[in-house]
């Protein structure tokens, strides 16, 4: 029988979108995924950026964030049947860059660390860095076919720049927000590879110009992974309901 997978990224708490974040997790209860991956930037760690706050949005209390996300990964935990893994973004990676800067925030950093403080007492969950020593892609090899990272690039076709660089490997990723994909015949190997953007379950607004338009989109991905080969959906969230593969409606 396939294992059930579902991804998803860029909730940046505390700037999620409360409907589509309720419809992911009716749809992590009814499909009860062997491995939910949270593809990166589950915190927005605004409090630590370098760029002053986007004028009119108030900024929020970090330990309230932090209680947000930790929140969403007792339900994820609860619901997925063998592993929850969660890749760091370049948004919780700014916390690292404030502690290297500011003296205060290298003696701090213990109590204050998304890979600190989310995986504090947990199992069946693993986290992989946003950086890595040895200057290899940080990623999460879902099988031996599927890798997934938070983002290495959000250019127009970063989609397709993922699957140059996974080099036969399928490839779900996040960062960009759209929701993106690609499928070429696997000049590697047998059948095809393809890459995927989760979309986003943040508000569809950027900090950076409240107001511009953005071709972000709410949505998730689902897969089925077989011995052989892997079926991935994208299941993107219409208003106030979305529709999984199998045909269930999930309405908020």
């Amino acid at each position: 029988m396939a294992k059930k997978l579902i991804a998803f990224g860029d909730v940046h708490f505390p700037h999620y979108q409360p409907v589509a974040l309720e419809i992911l997790k009716k749809a992590v209860a009814r499909i009860r995924p062997d491995i939910t991956v949270c593809l990166g930037d589950l915190l927005d760690c605004g409090q630590f950026s370098q760029y002053p706050p986007t004028f009119g949005v108030p900024e929020t209390d970090y330990e309230a964030d932090l209680a947000q996300a930790n929140g969403l990964i007792d339900f994820l935990q609860k619901h997925t049947q063998e592993r929850t893994v969660l890749i760091e973004g370049n948004h919780e990676y700014r916390l690292d860059r404030w502690a290297a800067a500011h003296a205060e925030g290298r003696g701090a950093y213990n109590l204050l660390a998304p890979r600190i403080q989310l995986m504090r007492g947990r199992s069946g969950c693993t986290y992989i860095p946003y950086g890595s020593a040895d200057g290899k892609y940080p990623h999460y090899k879902v099988n031996g076919r599927i890798v997934a990272v938070h983002g290495w690039s959000y250019a127009q076709h970063a989609t397709k720049e993922h699957l140059r660089k996974s080099q036969g490997k399928s490839i779900l990723h996040g960062h960009t927000h759209r929701c993106d994909s690609s499928i070429f015949p696997n000049v590697w190997g047998a059948g095809t590879v393809q890459a995927r953007s989760a979309g986003c379950l943040c508000k569809p607004v950027p900090l950076y110009g409240t107001g511009r338009p953005v071709e972000w989109v709410n949505a998730f991905i689902v897969g089925y992974l077989g011995r052989r080969s892997d079926t991935l959906f994208t299941v993107d969230i219409k208003g106030d309901f979305a529709i999984l593969p199998d045909g269930t409606e999930l309405r908020v």
